[in-house]
């Protein structure tokens, strides 16, 4: 059965990061613990399970009034298309009080934001750590 939790005590941290390297969510596995002060420092968060397998998860950043942003959203492939992830999205997206939310997405799979209610910004800037890596992998032109 899935389900969703925002619950962070129960949480095995080597699994997110496996998680993460799975689905995939960049091109490296994680630090376990930099992820978990990750999450503890997010406004929200959200984990998807089914029975007791982590499946995805999710973390917003957001200032509480203005804007927020969706990080680390992941759902492992066997589980995608399935509406799993949209909820997901949603479930984070209804719990932010705030005007604007804004994310970036692994390149190709921006359509699945666009099924989301998200639109294509046209002036979104960015600097990166590695920066010649994420020209190579899309993020960047």
């Amino acid at each position: 059965m899935i389900k969703y939790t925002s619950e962070l005590f129960a949480i095995d941290w080597e699994e997110v990061a496996d998680v993460i390297a799975e689905a995939p969510l960049g091109t490296y596995r994680r630090n376990p613990f930099k992820l978990k002060r990750a999450f503890e420092s997010s406004y929200l968060v959200n984990f998807v399970f089914d029975d007791d397998k982590l499946i995805g998860m999710g973390r917003a950043l957001c200032d509480g009034e203005f804007q927020a942003a969706l990080y680390d959203i992941v759902l492992l492939p066997e589980y995608q298309g399935k509406g799993i992830g949209k909820k997901l999205v949603n479930r984070l997206c209804s719990q932010l009080p705030v005007e604007n939310i804004i994310l970036y997405s692994v390149p190709g799979h921006e359509g699945f934001y666009v099924k989301c209610g998200f639109k294509k910004m046209r002036t979104g800037m960015a600097i990166f750590d590695a920066t010649k890596s994420k020209i190579e992998s899309g993020y960047l032109e």
